[in-house]
């Protein structure tokens, strides 16, 4: 075993908390420096709120940007090297014995901290995404773009959250996941200067390297919840704080376009991730670096889980939701302004969605409890089809904005709550020790998935009621992908009791 001095030790993590300062004072001064840029106050009379709307800055004039992403990448470096350090300092951990069924009270209480961090981190996570779609209509007014050249921006930022996903579960092996997390949380805070790029160019590969930040962190926050809530349990607990995460994370994108996008533009949007990001970063230190709970499951459940989700059956299921989330997700902000309706309303309704979501996620739950995901995701499924389809088929999409907006906040809803469950059950049936690269596998390929879903339908459709009947049939996909894994864990369950009974 080699051995590292607690000197060397001591002064490589100097050097990753000096660079996480760095990054942290740098971001802020470009988010500050982004609402007192010249020009702010010259598009309009004194008091207009016109006047105060964001513009692109050159790249020139933004060095505390290049001061930040020189910092993260050192910080990247001294967490690799910490972790290197680690690996030949510490032996191998002998296997945790299995928690009692009550837990002390100090410990409860740490648990509840420490999932009440991780959700609200993967709220901030999912608010991020969800954010793509009502940037988009903005930005193409001010480059003058079409809806294809705009879809540029989601496929760049899928692309990184699909890389990140997959870095990130490599990542957290090496260097622990509370430094994981923290590199993660600065990314995302670093790349939110996106917000000030002065072309269409530059916010195509800010919003990559933010997605590569954002993508990392989903995974991972699902796998410590999951490491949190030992027992049968435990499915059902992670997926409701999974849907209480997107409701929310939804909730914050919207209500943020509604209440800032008329005031500021919407760079806002991209901006104010710098103290959302910052928030996270400080409560790094709540996040555990390994497993905390480690709690066995019955034999008979384990095989039945693992031979009806398997590995390539998640996947699938994992893209196709992702399809089909993000194929709706990105175009229901536009998709709500066709019939007339102003920005100010749309996005109004798009917030009602969130908080209808909010408020379901207890009764969400309990249909897990009673349905079970797959049940669950193929009520859903058939709900969202028959929504889109009767919307596309009655021309309400246009005659009808108000009822057609309604319909697709419903519809929105639907999805997102599928999308929610995905992750909580690949996690819930992994063994311990790979739950962290399941994760990450799983949500690549939802990520892949989410990236087609807008490339297919921009390229694809040329027409409302085309988007309309293509996501309809997307999450009909869905519920098909549902209803086989349901079917096939029938089977498995009859032969499993005819096993025991021979």
């Amino acid at each position: 075993m080699t051995t590292v001095s607690g000197p060397a030790r001591t002064s490589w993590r100097g050097v990753l908390a000096l660079a996480a300062a760095v990054v942290v004072v740098a971001s802020a001064m470009g988010f500050f420096r982004a609402f007192t840029m010249p020009g702010m106050d010259s598009m309009g009379p004194p008091g207009s709120t016109a006047g105060r709307r964001l513009h692109g800055m050159a790249l020139a004039d933004m060095p505390e940007m290049f001061v930040a992403g020189a910092a993260l990448l050192l910080a990247l470096g001294a967490a690799l090297v910490l972790g290197r350090m680690r690996q030949g300092a510490v032996p191998a951990v002998p296997a945790v014995p299995a928690v009692p069924a009550v837990l002390p009270p100090q410990t409860v209480r740490g648990r509840r901290t420490i999932a009440a961090v991780a959700t609200a981190a993967l709220t901030i996570d999912i608010s991020k995404t969800s954010t793509l779609g009502f940037v988009i209509p903005g930005l193409r007014t001010e480059y003058g773009i079409d809806a294809s050249t705009a879809s540029l921006l989601a496929v760049s930022g899928l692309s990184g959250t699909a890389l990140g996903a997959l870095l990130c579960s490599r990542l957290a092996e090496r260097i622990g996941r509370r430094a994981c997390y923290l590199l993660a949380t600065l990314g995302f805070t670093a790349t939110s200067m996106c917000g000030t790029m002065p072309d269409f160019g530059g916010n195509v590969v800010m919003c990559f390297l933010m997605g590569i930040a954002v993508g990392g962190l989903a995974p991972m926050l699902i796998t410590v919840l999951s490491d949190l809530f030992p027992g049968p349990g435990r499915g059902a607990a992670v997926t409701g704080l999974s849907i209480l995460a997107t409701a929310i994370g939804y909730l914050v994108a919207s209500g943020s376009a509604l209440w800032l996008e008329p005031v500021f533009g919407w760079r806002v949007l991209w901006l104010i991730g710098a103290p959302t990001g910052l928030l996270l970063a400080a409560a790094a230190a709540v996040i555990p670096d390994q497993r905390s709970i480690r709690a066995p499951a019955a034999a008979e459940n384990n095989w039945l889980a693992r031979n009806t989700l398997t590995t390539r059956l998640q996947w699938v299921f994992a893209f196709s939701i992702g399809l089909t989330t993000f194929g709706l997700t990105t175009w229901v902000p536009t998709l709500s302004r066709v019939g007339g309706l102003s920005l100010t309303t749309a996005n109004a309704l798009l917030t009602g969605s969130a908080v209808a979501m909010v408020l379901c996620a207890g009764l969400l739950v309990l249909g897990y409890r009673r349905f079970g995901p797959t049940g669950v995701t193929v009520r859903l499924a058939v709900c969202v089809a028959i929504l889109l389809l009767a919307l596309a088929v009655s021309g309400w999409a246009v005659a009808a904005p108000w009822l057609s907006a309604a319909v697709l906040t419903v519809a929105l809803l639907g999805v997102n709550t599928m999308a929610a469950v995905f992750l909580p059950v690949a996690a819930d049936v992994a063994d311990d020790g790979l739950r962290g690269r399941v994760a990450g596998s799983v949500s690549f390929f939802n990520r892949l998935g989410g990236l087609a879903g807008p490339l297919v339908l921009s390229l694809l459709v040329k027409s409302v009621s085309e988007v309309l009947v293509s996501v309809a049939l997307l999450a009909m996909l869905c519920g098909s992908v549902a209803a086989y894994t349901s079917r096939r864990q029938r089977v498995l369950r009859k032969a499993a009791a005819v096993r025991t009974a021979a």
